[in-house]
């Protein structure tokens, strides 16, 4: 990804490159704060709208993962 990168594309890179691309590798927010530095409150309000928008899905725990769309928006910022 470009050095210009945004917040929500810094949450799908981190989720790219922890490989949580199922339920059972998915992330707590919390750890998802903690990866990319932005405030756990922020991070949450960003996580909700990569959710509507498709690129993240959320396990009824509460952990995150890329979605397929996800994967393909990071993989797009290398080419």
């Amino acid at each position: 990804m470009s050095h210009q990168e945004g917040p929500m594309d810094r949450i799908l890179l981190a989720l790219h490159n922890l490989c949580a691309v199922s339920t059972e590798l998915a992330k707590t927010s919390e750890e998802l704060a903690q990866t990319t530095g932005i405030d756990l409150n922020q991070l949450e309000a960003l996580l909700k709208e990569l959710v509507s928008n498709g690129y993240i899905a959320c396990s009824s725990e509460k952990r995150y993962y890329i979605t397929g769309t996800g994967i393909i928006r990071v993989c797009s910022a290398f080419t």
